[in-house]
Order: C-alpha cells, then structure tokens, then sequence
C-alpha cells in the first residue's frame, strides 16, 4: 500500500496520507463546486487502508492533522466520511490522535471541531493559531 499525496488546487485542499510516518494531513480550503471529483477517490484510498489495516494489524498509531481554514457544506459530508472511516479503523485497534487546527477568531471551525468530536466520539486536540 502506498501513501496518499494530493497538491493544493485553487479550490482544493492539499492532502498527505503518509503511510510511512503515520501522519495524514489535510490543509488549506475545500470549497470546490466538484467535491465529488476530489474526495471519491481518498475515500476509496481510505477503504483501502482500512482493509489492509484490518489484514495486517499495526501496532503503529496514527495522526491526523486536520488543518482546513475553511470548507463548505458539500466539503463536510466527505469530511464526515474521512472521520467516520478513521473512527471505524481506531475501534478495530488502531489508536489515532486527531489534531484540529483552527484560527484563534475562528470560533466557527473550534465548533465545527466540536460537533465531529461529539458525534464520532473521538477526542480531538484543539491548536489554536494566531496570525
């Protein structure tokens, strides 16, 4: 399995799922009319893992630094799923530590944080940044 690397478009978040270190990262804007088009194929790059992951056990653990400074609603839905596959993966053993990074006035994104961590059941590590 091989790790997952997509550069940041004009209206697409760069994107690294690097298997080597255990570090998966998402940064930057999602506001793409297309979400589609962008997220179907991490989500299957995902299924994937789990797979594999769920074959081969790991005693690896995992981090995810979630560092979008903004997404729109049709982003969210695929960032639910993103979640959702990681939460499926951390109950079959897989510890995850999940990062979320959001501007210090952007109390939108720490509440947007919260919900997913409310609904998933995931403990997340809020960072705030300043400019």
């Amino acid at each position: 399995m091989e790790s997952l690397r997509i550069k940041k478009g004009d209206t697409t978040p760069k994107l690294d799922f690097d298997l080597d270190k255990m570090e998966f990262s998402l940064e930057g804007e999602s506001r793409s009319e297309d979400v589609l088009t962008f997220y179907e194929p991490i989500i299957k790059w995902l299924d994937n893992f789990k797979e594999w992951f769920l074959k081969n056990g790991s005693s690896e653990k995992l981090e995810f630094q979630f560092k979008l400074e903004y997404y729109n609603s049709s982003s969210a839905k695929f960032i639910f799923s993103i979640f959702k596959r990681l939460k499926e993966m951390q109950v079959k053993g897989l510890e995850i530590t999940m990062f979320w990074f959001y501007d210090v006035s952007d109390e939108d994104l720490l509440e947007c944080g919260e919900e997913y961590e409310k609904i998933l059941g995931f403990k997340f590590v809020y960072i705030a940044l300043q400019d």
